[in-house]
C-alpha cells in the first residue's frame, strides 16, 4: 500500500520571507538557512518520485506546484544569505534615536 506523503504548506514560503526580514544575528541565519534548505530537499524528493513514478508514495502535489515552490525557496535561501550581520562589537553603546527638530 502506497503511503500519502504530507503536503508542502501553503504559507511555507511566506514565513521563510518573514523570518527573514527578522535576522538579528548568525545564530538567526544559521537557524533559518538550514529550515529553508532542508524543506527545499523535501520539495525536491518529492519531485524525484513524481519523475519515477513511485508506487510506494503518493505526492499530494503536482510537479507544477513543486516546481514553483522550489523556485521560490532557492529565491528565498539566496535572499537568507545576503543578509549582511553586523557585528555586536561596531555598535555604539547608547544608540539614542532623538525625534526631528531636537537640537539638545
Amino acid at each position: 500500500m502506497a503511503k500519502k506523503l504530507k503536503k508542502i504548506p501553503a504559507d511555507l514560503v511566506s514565513y521563510i520571507q518573514i523570518e527573514t526580514e527578522a535576522i538579528r544575528d548568525a545564530n538567526d541565519k544559521m537557524m533559518i538557512s538550514s529550515y529553508c534548505l532542508h524543506k527545499l530537499e523535501v520539495v525536491n524528493w518529492y519531485l524525484e518520485l513524481l519523475e519515477v513514478g513511485s508506487k510506494k508514495y503518493i505526492v499530494p502535489q503536482t510537479r507544477a506546484h513543486l516546481e514553483l515552490i522550489r523556485d521560490q525557496l532557492m529565491a528565498c535561501h539566496e535572499r537568507i544569505m545576503q543578509v549582511k550581520i553586523s557585528s555586536p562589537n561596531s555598535r555604539p553603546i547608547l544608540d539614542i534615536s532623538y525625534p526631528k527638530g531636537y537640537e539638545g
